[in-house]
């Protein structure tokens, strides 16, 4: 079901055949490989959005990551080195996981890539700028991009509007393919 790390300490991809969405992050914290979990830092927002959104049946907790592909939902990183924040990677560092990125789409044949936080979007394209929701083109040659606010609590948005674009998500993995 899943793919090993890269390099060094890090998380594996949680992916699998069916799998509709991808979620990607700019890397995992140091919390997160400690505990071999994705999305596990205190403040992280993500299993509560998936939950709320109704990509979930349920609140999962951190240590149940392995259960998305049960509802087709998978979880990489661009760069699967753990730092405390994404300001320490470099612009090439997380370009450099774009084919990374690429061959999981591929390989699974995943039709939405959702990426958690504009940011990692952009350092993904190289864009200077995108706009919330589905985006023109696709990085990873034919899935669908789907840009959500960042799930971390340290990003600025509140809960409730961060809720929103994952609950669009929710419904466009809802409609058959377009």
């Amino acid at each position: 079901m899943t793919q090993g790390p890269r390099s060094g300490p890090a998380l594996y991809d949680l992916v699998a055949e069916g799998v509709r969405v991808l979620f990607v992050g700019f890397n995992p914290s140091p919390r997160s490989v400690q505990q071999g979990h994705h999305y596990a830092g205190r403040g992280n927002q993500f299993w509560r959005l998936l939950a709320a959104s109704g990509l979930t049946p349920r609140l999962l907790p951190p240590e149940e990551d392995h259960l998305l592909p049960c509802w087709g939902l998978g979880s990489t990183n661009l760069v699967a080195r753990p730092t405390v924040g994404a300001a320490e990677l470099s612009r090439s560092e997380l370009r450099a996981g774009v084919p990374h990125l690429r061959r999981l789409v591929a390989s699974y044949r995943i039709p939405l890539v959702a990426y958690t936080g504009k940011g990692v979007y952009l350092a993904a394209t190289g864009k200077p700028q995108a706009p919330w929701g589905v985006q023109d083109g696709s990085l990873t040659g034919g899935a669908i991009d789907f840009v959500l606010p960042s799930p971390s609590g340290l990003a600025r948005l509140p809960f409730a509007e961060k809720l929103r674009y994952y609950r669009a998500l929710a419904e466009r993995i809802q409609r058959p393919t377009e």
